[in-house]
């Protein structure tokens, strides 16, 4: 089975998947960068994988790094 990838073009599109939940379930690729003022912090951690153009990644793997 293949990984699917969802992308984020805007704030707006992550927050509708963080939101959703989907974050848990599926990569996430965020065609922004990450800002340090982001008000979900924490969901972002829940996530499977996060990715920012900037290069900033976050994951539930790496709370504890």
């Amino acid at each position: 089975m293949e990984q699917k990838v969802l992308i984020a073009d805007t704030q707006a599109i992550l927050d509708a998947f963080l939101d959703n939940g989907l974050h848990r379930d599926y990569t996430i690729y965020c065609q922004f960068p990450h800002c340090s003022k982001n008000t979900h912090e924490d969901r972002l951690y829940e996530a499977r994988y996060v990715e920012f153009n900037d290069g900033y990644c976050c994951s539930r793997n790496w709370k504890d790094r």
